[in-house]
């Protein structure tokens, strides 16, 4: 049922959740929704990796920000495959130089992806029962690493991502300024999905997740720096 020892997991979030990260929403994942004072809630019951796959969560590291020219650049990462990036390499330069606002600005934003089975989404209740793909942050990561790797003593670990050792996460979100909040999400104690039926046609519908950071997903070196170039206004090479 799982493609990965305890242990395997263990080492892989904790490297993971070692690195900071800011979260944006974008289409196709699972985003619950929030009250006009930044407040909302959901039920999530993370899912093992998908057949053939590894691990029940990708690192996906973007570049998403406004140029002055008022035009967006968005595009995948390449050090994501841990390839050059051109971006980086510029921002880079930026460090150690005048500019650290514009660095930051620029700098990449890391996403953590798995699948997760809907448990209750008040808000918006026809996605309960629905497996689909979630993109979270640091916080939620951490939630997972510390379920994996408990910060006390007397706190047995679990692997949050076992359908039937696992434990339903609930997810509250608060406003913190013009960010979200997740510190007081947390996991249930440990309770299978469902008898074996139930199990089986959950994870029936998990998605790829290796196709979400696939080298197909992700520009050149040379294409991701011209468009670079071009957003910017950089002058073009002779």
């Amino acid at each position: 049922m799982k493609n990965y020892s305890f242990q395997e997991l263990k080492e892989k979030v904790n490297a993971m959740a070692a690195t900071k990260t800011v979260v944006k929403d974008r289409e196709g994942y699972f985003q619950p929704s929030t009250d006009k004072n930044g407040n909302g809630s959901a039920i999530l019951r993370f899912l093992p990796a998908p057949p053939d796959e590894e691990l029940p969560v990708v690192q996906l590291l973007i570049h998403a920000f406004q140029a002055p020219s008022t035009k967006w650049f968005v595009a995948n990462c390449p050090t994501t495959l841990k390839q050059p990036c051109p971006v980086c390499e510029s921002n880079t330069a930026l460090w150690n130089g005048p500019h650290k606002d514009l660095a930051s600005l620029r700098k990449r934003k890391m996403y953590y992806i798995s699948n997760v089975l809907v448990v209750l989404d008040p808000k918006q209740p026809e996605n309960n029962g629905k497996v689909l793909l979630f993109k979270y942050g640091q916080k939620i990561m951490g939630k997972i690493k510390d379920a994996i790797t408990p910060p006390f003593v007397d706190t047995e670990p679990f692997d949050p991502f076992d359908p039937e050792a696992g434990a339903n996460f609930r997810m509250r979100i608060t406003s913190n300024g013009n960010f979200k909040d997740y510190d007081k999400s947390g996991f249930d104690a440990p309770s299978a999905i469902g008898d074996e039926d139930v199990i089986a046609t959950v994870l029936g519908q998990r998605r790829s997740l290796s196709a979400i950071v696939a080298p197909s997903q992700f520009k050149s070196y040379d294409e991701l720096k011209r468009k670079f170039d071009q957003i910017v206004g950089l002058p073009k090479a002779a």
